[in-house]
């Protein structure tokens, strides 16, 4: 813009100086630029592009990670089910993050600092790290040190070492920056953050909390340190308000269905699976039992169901009915299979409530879950999950008491995060009771659940080596997520040997389409048949 007007500002500027200022329209306030927008402008929408991928990234997951099925018989998602994770079906959480995130966090740190605003910087510095740590975990490479660099059109591709290694030590840059006494001129954080209203010590467990989430990552590697895992869990977030918890903008009130939440856009056409619901209604090998089992109160908001209009005998009065969905079971699953219409599968709809004065007998509404509803949250990173993996390093430690505790402190924390009472369930036989009785599975089984539609359900299944043995082949005798097969209409050109379990995404076509020398100078084997089997870095 400088140079278009350059000329024209010059000769007017000869003739009348005074104008000169007024004439400067390069830095048009009302026109935004890359410089104009002040950080508080800039953070919401940055927010909100880092929610849409990490939560889109969290739906294919949950299709690949035996959460979801979907309805159709073909396409993106479909593929997804089957373990092929092609280059176009895995560009949104790519794009998501280099084109519509990433890309304006480093703005908004540059105009932060011409006002001391440190708290800003620290938040941008934590999504920075938080964005690539998570597609680090799921793509195994990705453009790092030369993503932003205006000068070079093919950036190399780094592999997700590296990242974890810079983006982990960005985490503790960002702390540093929030920790600061801000500039007299400096805008308040809370002008900006829908996430936390400006909560400094809040952004600050979610760093620790990212820190303890991806330090776990590294479990099966010679790096992993238990210690460092639990003191960023000591400064994560404890309680349930601390929960980095993102309310989707949607138009709560109001029922076009155009303003439906993020997962109901994600999920309107997809299905439970029966692994899914059998962990719900604690239905698989080695699950707690007992006299005083008690189903768990989460089912009626996690899975989804149909309500019908029935005639109650006895009244002769017309009264609802619900039926719950039995899930896909996925082991068996054929092409035909999936796209039938079984009357025991719901999509998850969004609710439309059945008027009993009006709705004959034998009338019916499918409706869907919890994360589907109006109004409904995204959870980031939750007080549960850190509980989770408490537990999970203490049990490896062999503190099985210490262990426990965490653990029903995060089966407690999601219950209630549900808005739901804990209490008659926590008590029950359905919830292990003595720390001997605890196992690795139970406590992943429950964070499973908990986790529900999250990227970081994908890190915990190859972590835990899905529910296989040594030899990579299922056993559910020493495997951790009991049930957990591999889907009856497996894509076996990509996975034709029984050991072979799903270990990152595709390279996203946009690097196939325009990148694709700097991606086989990372990884020559990036577009040969059993790349998608080919574990990450802390996978190996």
């Amino acid at each position: 813009m400088k140079k278009i007007f350059s000329i024209y500002t010059l000769v007017v500027s000869l003739m009348l100086s005074s104008c000169e200022k007024w004439l400067d329209v390069n830095e048009n306030p009302n026109s935004a630029n890359s410089t104009v927008p002040t950080p508080d402008l800039r953070l919401p929408s940055i927010l909100a592009q880092f929610v849409d991928g990490y939560e889109s990234a969290g739906t294919r997951i949950a299709l690949l990670s035996g959460q979801l099925a979907t309805t159709g018989s073909t396409g993106n998602n479909f593929n997804f089910t089957r373990w092929y994770s092609t280059p176009a079906s895995v560009g949104w959480p790519y794009q998501a993050w280099f084109v519509n995130t990433a890309v304006n966090i480093q703005p908004m740190m540059d105009k932060a600092k011409e006002t001391e605003s440190y708290h800003y910087i620290g938040v941008g510095k934590i999504l920075y790290a938080w964005g690539y740590l998570t597609l680090a975990d799921i793509y195994g490479m990705l453009p790092y040190d030369e993503a932003f660099n205006t000068e070079i059109m093919n950036p190399k591709y780094d592999d997700a070492s590296l990242i974890y290694e810079k983006a982990i030590a960005l985490l503790d840059e960002g702390i540093v920056e929030l920790k600061k006494t801000q500039g007299n001129a400096a805008l308040s954080l809370s002008l900006g953050d829908v996430l936390y209203q400006g909560d400094v010590d809040k952004w600050i467990k979610l760093a620790y909390g990212i820190k303890a989430r991806h330090l776990n990552h590294l479990s099966k590697t010679s790096s992993f340190d238990s210690a460092k895992v639990l003191d960023a869990l000591r400064s994560g977030p404890q309680l349930n308000l601390e929960s980095a918890v993102y309310l989707y903008q949607d138009e709560i009130d109001s029922k076009s269905s155009a303003t439906h939440s993020l997962q109901y856009q994600n999920n309107s056409a997809n299905r439970v699976t029966k692994l899914y619901v059998d962990y719900i209604l604690n239905n698989y090998t080695g699950a707690p039992s007992g006299n005083n089992n008690v189903q768990d109160p989460r089912f009626k908001l996690l899975i989804p169901g149909k309500a019908i209009v029935v005639l109650d005998p006895l009244t002769n009065t017309k009264r609802l009915d619900t039926v719950w969905s039995k899930g896909v079971d996925m082991a068996t699953i054929t092409d035909a299979g999936i796209l039938s219409s079984n009357p025991d599968y719901f999509v998850m709809r969004r609710q439309n409530p059945l008027d009993l004065n009006t709705a004959a007998v034998g009338a019916s509404s499918v409706f869907g879950t919890w994360y589907t509803e109006k109004g409904a949250k995204g959870l980031l990173l939750t007080n549960a999950e850190m509980r989770f993996i408490e537990a999970e390093v203490y049990l490896k430690k062999g503190e099985q008491a210490s262990a426990l505790s965490a653990y029903r402190a995060g089966i407690r924390a999601h219950i209630e995060q549900m808005g739901l009472n804990a209490g008659p369930y926590l008590n029950s036989t359905s919830v292990v009771q003595n720390a001997g009785q605890l196992t690795l599975s139970h406590i992943m089984i429950q964070k499973y659940i908990a986790l529900s539609y999250s990227p970081e359900i994908f890190s915990d299944v190859r972590r835990m080596n899905y529910c296989t043995d040594a030899t990579n082949e299922y056993n559910e005798a020493t495997g951790i997520y009991k049930g957990f097969k591999r889907p009856g209409h497996v894509f076996t050109q990509e996975f034709p040997n029984t050991t072979m379990w799903p270990r990152r995404f595709a390279v996203a076509s946009y690097s196939i389409n325009y990148n694709i020398d700097q991606v086989l100078k990372q990884d020559p084997e990036a577009t040969k048949v059993g790349y998608l089997a080919k574990p990450i870095f802390w996978d190996k």
